[in-house]
């Protein structure tokens, strides 16, 4: 924040030999601006910025965890604007929640760290009763100044439903079972398909899918190719349907990490000029598999 004036205070409280303390900073008009809370240890452990009115109203907090950040924004009102969690490089992961002023929720995005960056996977928006919304409407957006431009390009929720048809424990003789059901594909027009790719177990893709020209993959195709699951969807559209699983002869903790690629293939004009087109969403799933007794 520009043209502030710091000010530091330390507040030492003795306690076996230990201390914590906390920094406060504050805005030229006198009004709290930081407050930074520390651990006997030293290491930060909360950190509240506030807005620059009387009241001492929370604006953001960091809880800091050991290798990521917790945030939560807040409206005026004190209600909670959004919330999720993000790494000390300021990628954002997993999901994180929007709420309006009058505490509904109102939209989930999810974040994938993808290499040195993170992404938007997908993202589903919410009616006032809950209800998952195809569109966005006028109730998902955020009526304060600091949040109104905290809006996506697309309005659309993101109807790709991945379906794990098995515990998280499993024995070695059990199959890991699941599906993916694209309903909002964004190549329709092209005619386009989804496959899934999983890494392999022993040679699977690291966390933010840096090794991925390394990795040894498992390819599961559509209802076009996979005639024998057309039975458990009868009404699908056999492009956007894929199911996928794995066994497994090791116990152990195991983690099922791939994605679906929806891609297309235009028919070449000439053979210099093929057009070609694709998007991911990844997901990651991690079960337990269980050793047989003896």
């Amino acid at each position: 924040m520009k043209n502030t004036i710091t000010i530091i205070l330390l507040f030492i409280l003795y306690s076996c030999n230990n201390t914590d303390y906390s920094e406060k900073e504050y805005y030229p008009s006198n009004n709290l601006m930081s407050l930074k809370e520390y651990n006997k240890k030293g290491e930060l452990e909360k950190h509240t910025i506030y807005y620059d009115t009387l009241g001492d109203l929370p604006y953001i907090i960091y809880f800091k965890k050991l290798d990521y950040d917790s945030i939560s924004y807040y409206y005026k009102n004190g209600q909670v604007y959004k919330t999720g969690n993000q790494d000390y490089k300021n990628r954002k992961f997993g999901i994180w929640d929007r709420y309006t002023r009058e505490g509904y929720l109102s939209e989930k995005r999810e974040y994938f760290i993808i290499k040195d960056d993170y992404l938007l996977n997908r993202q589903w928006y919410f009616s006032k009763n809950g209800d998952t919304l195809w569109y966005a409407g006028r109730f998902n957006r955020y009526e304060q100044k600091e949040f109104a431009n905290d809006t996506l390009n697309s309005r659309n929720s993101s109807m790709i439903e991945i379906s794990f048809y098995s515990k998280d424990t499993l024995k070695i003789n059990e199959p890991f079972a699941a599906s993916i059901i694209c309903n909002s594909p964004l190549m329709r027009e092209k005619n386009s398909q989804i496959i899934v790719i999983l890494g392999e177990e022993k040679n699977n893709f690291a966390k933010n899918f840096s090794n991925e020209k390394r990795v040894k993959t498992d390819t599961f195709y559509n209802l076009n190719r996979d005639k024998q699951n057309r039975i458990n969807f009868p009404n699908a559209n056999f492009n956007y349907v894929v199911v996928f699983g794995r066994w497994f002869d090791t116990p152990g903790k195991k983690i099922i990490r791939g994605y679906m690629l929806e891609y297309f293939t235009d028919e070449p004009i000439n053979k210099n000029d093929v057009r070609r087109g694709e998007r991911r969403v990844y997901f990651e799933k991690e079960i337990y598999v269980k050793g047989i007794k003896t």
